[in-house]
């Protein structure tokens, strides 16, 4: 069972009506790619939306870096979206490490992002 399968199994549990799949494999550049560039899958529920990057465990320090250099994910942040990085160990069906990204403090930055 492949890590987004594992955490779209997890997302049922925790009743999200809407689960939907969002990273596709793109046949041109023989690579997988996801929705704003980090998110395997889109949840919809009465918490709101969420973002989720699934990954191994290992590698969750590089997913966080990678989203928090993402200026779509901090538009989807302040919009009042949610991100999660679930990372999980081979064999682990039930248990992944969870990381919650939070929304980022408007900056100058991120107005200037918003802004084009």
């Amino acid at each position: 069972m492949t890590p987004t399968e594992k955490s779209i199994r997890l997302l049922k549990s925790r009743g999200y009506p809407i689960i939907e799949r969002v990273e596709h494999w793109n046949a041109w550049a023989k690579c997988r790619q996801d929705l704003f560039g980090f998110a395997d899958i889109l949840c919809v529920g009465p918490a709101g939306f969420l973002l989720v990057q699934t990954t191994t465990a290992p590698n969750v320090s590089a997913r966080r870096k990678k989203i928090a250099g993402s200026a779509k994910a901090k538009i989807w942040l302040q919009t009042g979206g949610r991100i999660e990085i679930h990372g999980w160990r081979k064999g682990d069906c039930k248990d992944p490490h969870i990381e919650s990204i939070a929304p980022p403090i408007p900056t100058r930055e991120f107005l200037e992002v918003r802004k084009a």
